[in-house]
Order: C-alpha cells, then structure tokens, then sequence
C-alpha cells in the first residue's frame, strides 16, 4: 500500500483518488479551500484532508 497525496479538487482529483482508494491505498487530498477538500475526501470515503507542503518525502504526489 502507498500513501499518495493529491494536489487537486476538481474532476481529475476525483477520479485519481477514487482509482487509488480502490487500490487500497491511503489517500490525501489537499487544495486551496479546506471546506472543498473536505467535501471531495468525505464524497471519496476513506480519505483524509492534508495541507500543502504537509506531504513527507517519499509519498506519491498527483
């Protein structure tokens, strides 16, 4: 299982962090509005919000 990171709240986000919640990966959204980046990792189930800059070293970052 990786951690993958994902800098993003549109389309794309959605669907690259659906695909890897799938996967069974652990799933971090992160985007300018906090309040978006709740709603999209609460719709996902499963992932959690991050900050930027928040993401250790060795993750995946979309």
């Amino acid at each position: 299982m990786s951690s993958i990171s994902i800098i993003g709240l549109g389309n794309m986000a959605r669907a690259l962090a659906g695909r890897a919640l799938a996967g069974g990966n652990a799933v971090e959204i992160i985007g300018r509005d906090l309040a978006k980046a709740k709603e999209l990792a609460a719709t996902l189930g499963g992932a959690t919000v991050g900050t930027a800059g928040a993401a250790p070293a060795g993750d995946i970052v979309i």
